[in-house]
């Protein structure tokens, strides 16, 4: 006999595969053309087990972003957490957000096209942005105190780095940078944050 705490893993199991396998039909088919049948199928199950564990299409779909947002999270904690240079740290930080969404790129661009998606992916970005302020301005306090930053504005030096790796995230993921090396180009763009671009 199963006992509650094994009923609950392989639950938690099931639900985990369903998500990896939707995400990859989502990112083969877009989410409109995108049906319950077509997970069922690839999962191997039929379209009732699907609703033990989400409401609908979209409440699956809603699953699927916020995964992957959480295992960007994790991810980004880590290097916050590191015990690096703060200059290391942010360059980590910028790599780790940015090769993230370049695994995720054709993810985004499956879905571009279908206004329900993009405009909850939307909304899950508006959420995280603060979170995304915070830690940058985590890593600048602690340049700022090891004497490697000289700032005078955490918030504003803070929002302008996070739009600044926003803004690079669709050029350094697709189009003609879309192939480049991200650690060579992430250099580049840190040493124009650190550095500026006035000749000394």
């Amino acid at each position: 006999m199963q006992t509650k705490t094994e009923n609950g893993t392989k639950r938690d199991l099931n639900r985990e595969n369903i998500l990896k396998i939707a995400r990859e039909i989502f990112s083969k088919y877009g989410y409109k053309k995108t049906t319950l049948d077509d997970i069922a199928n690839a999962v191997r199950k039929g379209k009732s087990s699907l609703y033990y564990y989400f409401a609908s299409k979209e409440d699956l779909f809603q699953a699927v972003i916020m995964k992957e947002v959480e295992i960007l999270a994790r991810e980004l904690e880590i290097v916050i957490n590191r015990n690096t240079d703060p200059v290391d740290k942010l360059r980590d930080y910028i790599l780790t957000k940015l090769a993230t969404f370049r695994n995720l790129a054709n993810f985004y661009h499956a879905i571009e096209n279908d206004v329900t998606a993009v405009e909850f992916i939307e909304e899950v970005k508006r959420r995280y942005e603060q979170d995304e302020i915070r830690m940058i301005k985590r890593i600048l306090i602690e340049g700022v105190r090891k004497n490697e930053f000289e700032i005078y504005d955490f918030n504003l030096a803070a929002i302008g780095i996070t739009t600044a790796i926003k803004g690079l995230e669709m050029p350094l993921s697709a189009g003609n940078y879309g192939s480049v090396n991200l650690e060579r180009s992430v250099d580049i763009i840190l040493k124009i944050m650190c550095y500026g671009i006035i000749k000394k």
